[in-house]
């Protein structure tokens, strides 16, 4: 795992409450934290799909619309 992904892990080991995925028909969905409500982008496409599949392994909720 390099620095990069390693800076993202909060986003699926629990050090940071709230993150999920909500999903969608056009992609392998949308990163959001539902304390916040706010939605992480990720412009690198790479990093994008590694976090989403790092968050589906670790257990993050995927969701099918925002809470």
């Amino acid at each position: 795992m390099t620095g990069e992904h390693e800076s993202l892990s909060y986003l699926w080991d629990g050090t940071e409450d709230g993150w999920v995925v909500i999903t969608s028909d056009l992609g392998l969905g949308t990163i959001y934290n539902t304390e916040t409500r706010m939605a992480l982008l990720l412009e690198d496409e790479t990093e994008y799909e590694h976090a989403i599949q790092a968050m589906r392994e670790h257990g993050r909720p995927f969701l099918d619309s925002i809470p």
